[in-house]
């Protein structure tokens, strides 16, 4: 369906590298620094660009897992991808 989330999808090389790209984002958002970061799946829906709602584990205390929400701009802007907001979840 044009403009809803796409279903769960395991990343490939592409996707790591912008998810790993924006690591240091993400844990300035969060606060925190983790010693381990992996990315467990994400969705992506379609809009002016592209928004990816990854799902990444990481150890730290209390929080296990973490949701990111990543804004990759159209390509023609040349503009960075932007991680939007970080949430933690239990699982």
């Amino acid at each position: 369906m044009l403009g809803a989330h796409s279903d769960a999808q395991q990343p490939d090389a592409e996707m790591l590298e912008l998810f790993m790209g924006c690591r240091a984002a993400i844990e300035e958002k969060s606060g925190h620094n983790y010693n381990t970061f992996e990315v467990v799946g994400y969705t992506k829906q379609v809009v002016a660009g592209m928004i990816y709602h990854v799902h990444i584990r990481v150890a730290h205390e209390a929080h296990e897992h973490l949701w990111a929400k990543i804004f990759k701009p159209l390509p023609h802007t040349g503009l960075p991808a932007e991680v939007q907001v970080v949430q933690f979840t239990a699982f």
